[in-house]
C-alpha cells in the first residue's frame, strides 16, 4: 500500500462524513482505481454522536486535529467514516506485514465488508457499523494485528457465495 493509497483512504473518510450527514451513504471503495460510490437514503440519516463530545471545528480540519471518534451509538454512516480514517492512519504498518486494504463493500446500510489481501490470501471482513454496543476502537491496529498474528482464522465462516474468505467480526470489533 501506497503513500497516495493512505491519502485516498483519508479523503474517502472525510466525504463519507460530509456526505453522510446529507443523507448519502458510502455503499463501495475501490482502492487501486480510486473509485467511490454513494446512493441515497430514502431518510434523513441520524446526527453525528461523539465519544469525546464534538470537536470545536466541526469541519474537516476540526476531525483532522481533534479526536473525534464516534460513540457506539453514532450512527453507520459516522462508523465507517472513522473506519477508513483509522485505516489510512495504519494502512503503512499493515503493509509493512502484507496486509493490504483494497477496499470495500457495504451494500447494507448497518454493515460493511472490507476487502484485504494477506499475504496471497483475498479476504471479505465484516464488520458492524450500526447498533452497536462498544466503540469502534482502533479498527486498524486491531486489523493489522488480528492477521498479523495469524487469529483471523480463528472468526473464518462459511459463505459459498463468496468471492474472498470470509471473516466476520461483527461481534468482536
Amino acid at each position: 500500500m501506497t503513500a497516495g493509497d493512505s491519502e485516498f483512504l483519508s479523503h474517502a473518510s472525510e466525504v463519507a462524513f460530509d456526505l453522510g450527514r446529507d443523507r448519502l451513504r458510502l455503499r463501495a471503495l475501490d482502492i487501486p482505481s480510486r473509485r467511490i460510490e454513494f446512493a441515497e437514503t430514502a431518510q434523513p440519516l441520524p446526527p453525528p454522536a461523539y465519544e469525546h463530545g464534538e470537536p470545536p471545528d466541526t469541519g474537516r480540519e476540526g476531525r483532522r486535529t481533534h479526536d473525534w471518534q464516534p460513540a457506539a451509538d453514532a450512527p453507520a454512516w459516522m462508523n465507517l467514516a472513522w473506519l477508513l480514517d483509522d485505516l489510512a492512519a495504519w494502512a503503512g504498518q499493515m503493509a509493512e506485514d502484507r496486509v493490504v486494504v483494497q477496499g470495500l463493500d457495504a451494500p447494507h446500510p448497518d454493515r460493511c465488508d472490507l476487502l484485504l489481501l494477506d499475504g496471497d490470501t483475498r479476504y471479505r471482513v465484516r464488520i458492524a457499523l450500526a447498533g452497536r454496543e462498544e466503540l469502534l476502537d482502533h479498527p486498524g491496529m486491531f486489523l493489522r494485528d488480528l492477521f498479523a498474528e495469524g487469529r483471523a482464522r480463528a472468526h473464518l465462516v462459511r459463505d459459498a457465495g463468496e468471492d474472498r474468505a470470509l471473516v466476520d467480526l461483527r461481534a468482536v470489533l
